[in-house]
């Protein structure tokens, strides 16, 4: 077979080496190992970081139930030395409701943030 057909073929060419499409099957599959690994440790990556996010939010919203249940239950709880948070202080809100709208908004922003560098 002759340089013209083979070229015409798409096949190699006498005068190029048989190793190269070895090389280059071995490079290809090299990139896409180390292309996979690199989607696993994301993935791991983010399954640790959702299950840090929700677990926060499992006791923070277990602290609020236990609170909510307190305060109904109709014991005697001194709540006097927080009164200083209780009074309005940016308009309407009180320390404790701007304290908690400012958590609820860095774990948006978190959220954001990781799933936007996807």
């Amino acid at each position: 077979m002759s340089d013209n057909n083979a070229s015409q073929y798409n096949l190699p060419s006498d005068n190029t080496s048989s190793n190269e499409v070895p090389e280059k099957r071995l490079r290809r599959a090299t990139r896409y190992q180390k292309a996979q690994q690199r989607r696993q440790k994301q993935v791991a990556s983010d399954g640790k970081f959702y299950a840090a996010m929700f677990s926060l939010m499992s006791v923070l919203a277990l602290l609020v139930v236990l609170v909510g249940a307190l305060m109904l239950g109709g014991g005697s709880v001194d709540v006097s030395g927080m009164a200083g948070l209780a009074t309005p202080w940016l308009g309407p809100f009180t320390i404790l409701e701007v304290i908690g709208f400012a958590f609820v908004a860095i774990i948006a922003a978190t959220l954001f943030l990781r799933m936007r560098k996807r």
